[in-house]
């Protein structure tokens, strides 16, 4: 053989074993040609390395729980360093794979679905093992489509709003369905004298006490379609304004005299703070009226019957109102300095005079004595008697009126000696 031919001979065996090499390399890098980390027996699946896997049917739930080679009493030696995807063919419709191991979902599609599935350790920092992949089957039989499902019922509102004792109350529930429902109330309870109609679902009535009153409402449209909601009612007591019965009386007039001290808190009962006072009206020049306490001080000065009306609010839209008169007279006081001249013998008669104040009115003597014969009535004032005794006498007298106020004063009274008899 010439050196030429053996030349031609070794290229041609080059040659040849180059196109081997590739060949090999082309099967090796083809996916399922090998078996991979997949453990099928473990997953309840059939064959190797086409890993056939069981049957599902369309519009039913569908799960399958991934294991991997080398066994370790759970899912796998390096299952915690693994990640699965799909990478090619045809993954069935509705399922999906997880990174926890699972195939899972609802299939949309009957029909045999083939698909390279690969794990991948890279879920930890230091996991090191290459990738590997498995071809599986999944055949999913025709199934029948679900019924339709039904439109959720769902209810409201989500609060109810604070009710008041003898005001008339409504609370419209609501649903997002406009189909004849069933309402009622479940648990707990309404407030005295509200009810629920059974058709619209209205909450109305008149409430008869405060309180706060828990209850369920339910809603039915037929046995699958149900909803509740549990809701609070809290009713308060009415807004109102109560004035002390001293000074002001039952016909909501006070009295009191120029320059007295005059005080008067009118309180909120009822509703639900806080509150806000406003004033209307004429009050007595001197006394002014503070919009944070409710309370009237000062003292009048100048009489007069002066009419006003205080109106309160609270903080949940109540408000109520006080109309009232306050009458200003003349500070009590004794006109009276000097008694009438009295003689021995005759008859006496002298009268107090006060002026101001309000009645009734009370006398008494506060320094004495008398004059011998002569004595005093406290209702009238009056020194009445016979004077048995000629001298002047210094009195100190004191009044006192309905207010308890008091004056006192010193009142001079001579009495003379008897007229000698005519001859």
């Amino acid at each position: 053989m010439s050196a030429t031919v053996a030349r031609r001979v070794s290229l041609s065996k080059r040659l040849l074993l180059a196109v081997l090499a590739m060949a090999i390399v082309s099967v090796v890098l083809v996916p399922g040609a090998s078996a991979g980390n997949f453990d099928g027996d473990k997953m309840g699946c059939a064959g190797e390395p086409l890993i056939i896997c069981p049957t599902g049917t369309q519009h039913q739930p569908y799960s399958l729980t991934i294991y991997l080679k080398p066994p370790d009493g759970g899912r796998g030696e390096d299952f915690i360093c693994a990640t699965f995807h799909h990478t090619s063919g045809n993954f069935p419709p509705g399922l999906s794979i997880s990174d926890e191991g699972f195939i899972s979902g609802t299939p949309t599609e009957a029909g045999e679905f083939r698909f390279f599935l690969t794990v991948k350790y890279d879920k930890e920092i230091g996991c090191q093992k290459p990738a590997s992949d498995d071809e599986f089957i999944i055949k999913i039989n025709p199934g029948a489509p679900p019924p339709p499902q039904l439109p959720k019922l769902t209810i409201g509102p989500e609060s109810a709003p604070v009710g008041t004792v003898g005001t008339a109350y409504s609370l419209p529930m609501i649903a997002n369905l406009p189909d004849a429902k069933t309402w009622s109330i479940v648990a707990g309870a309404l407030p005295a004298g509200i009810n629920i109609d059974p058709n619209t679902g209205v909450i109305s009535g008149t409430p008869t006490a405060p309180g706060a009153f828990g209850f369920t409402v339910q809603a039915a449209i037929d046995a699958q379609r149900t909803d509740t909601k549990s809701l609070t009612i809290v009713v308060r007591a009415p807004l109102a304004i109560v004035a002390p019965a001293r000074p002001f009386n039952g016909t909501r007039t006070a009295r009191t005299e120029v320059g007295l001290p005059f005080t008067a808190t009118l309180a909120a009962t009822g509703g639900f703070g806080p509150y806000a006072w406003t004033q209307t009206g004429d009050l007595p020049v001197g006394i002014e009226f503070d919009v944070t306490s409710g309370a009237l001080t000062g003292a009048a000065e100048e009489e007069g019957t002066y009419r006003f009306t205080i109106s309160l609010a609270d903080s949940e839209g109540r408000s109520a109102s006080y109309t009232g008169t306050i009458v200003v007279v003349e500070r009590l006081a004794i006109a009276t300095r000097r008694l009438k001249n009295g003689k021995v013998g005759k008859a006496y008669r002298s009268k107090l005079v006060a002026t101001g104040g309000i009645a009734p009115l009370g006398w008494r003597i506060k320094r004495g004595p008398l004059p011998k014969g002569i004595t005093f009535n406290k209702l009238t004032g009056t020194f009445v008697g016979k004077p048995a005794k000629r001298g002047t006498w210094v009195i100190t007298v004191e009044i006192v009126d309905a207010l308890r106020v008091k004056t006192s004063t010193n009142v001079v009274v001579v009495i003379s000696a008897a007229p000698k008899p005519k001859r």
